[in-house]
């Protein structure tokens, strides 16, 4: 305990006291001393003194670049649950938020409402005027979508000319008349590509879920929800309920 005497001091007035005293709101360990003298000699040799600024330099640049490629993985991650050609969620991205959803519904007892969309004789598009504008009346679909829902909502492609909407926290009755809402604007919407104007009508199924629901049972009750629609002409859009 020989360095904790030194750094109080005497206090004898002769400045020695006034220094233990800077000291003393500083306390050290021998270790710890022996380490500032090593460095303020290692400073006072040029050659020393450029190693250090090297590897502050190179400290720095280090750092920079994790900087950045953190900020590259998280464009990456981003870029794999987006879907390239609509900008939405691809169903990799939409299982996922799907999943935190429902999780989030078991433990706060949330509800909300899952709706699956799906294209109308979408094949005879691409036959009739060719990929292209098959690929455009996508992306008017998507952009569409996109501006219809809110923004704690949830819109995916699925792949091919399904979509999908998920309503989080929805009262069921105003998410209903919604996703009809959206679906009349579907058919409203005339997509140009080259000299062609271009409508296209979908298919929707229905489910609501709670937090005792499970994913797959929500995907597959709004599935054959859909088909019974397709099925019927567009005059079902019923919805199906858990239980």
């Amino acid at each position: 305990m020989a360095y904790v005497k030194r750094a109080m001091g005497t206090g004898t007035g002769d400045g020695a006291g006034s220094s233990a005293f800077n000291d003393a709101r500083f306390p050290s360990d021998p270790q710890t001393e022996r380490f500032r003298q090593s460095l303020a000699a290692a400073q006072r040799n040029p050659t020393t003194r450029h190693l250090l600024s090297r590897a502050l330099a190179y400290a720095d640049e280090s750092e920079t670049r994790i900087v950045e490629l953190t900020a590259r993985i998280r464009q990456l991650e981003a870029l794999a649950h987006t879907d390239e050609l609509t900008g939405l969620l691809n169903r990799r991205g939409f299982d996922d938020v799907l999943r935190r959803n429902l999780l989030s519904a078991a433990r706060y007892e949330e509800a909300g409402l899952f709706a699956y969309i799906d294209l109308n004789d979408f094949k005879s598009i691409n036959d009739r005027y060719g990929h292209t504008a098959g690929d455009e009346v996508l992306r008017a679909v998507g952009s569409f979508l996109s501006r219809s829902i809110r923004a704690t909502d949830y819109a995916a492609r699925l792949g091919g000319d399904e979509f999908a909407i998920l309503f989080v926290r929805a009262d069921h009755k105003r998410a209903r008349e919604r996703a009809r809402e959206m679906l009349r604007g579907i058919a409203d919407l005339e997509i140009s590509c080259k000299s062609h104007r271009i409508s296209v009508t979908a298919s929707l199924g229905l489910a609501s879920y709670n937090g005792e629901t499970c994913q797959a049972d929500l995907i597959e009750r709004a599935d054959r929800a859909m088909y019974a629609d397709k099925k019927s002409g567009g005059r079902a859009m019923r919805l199906t309920t858990h239980g």
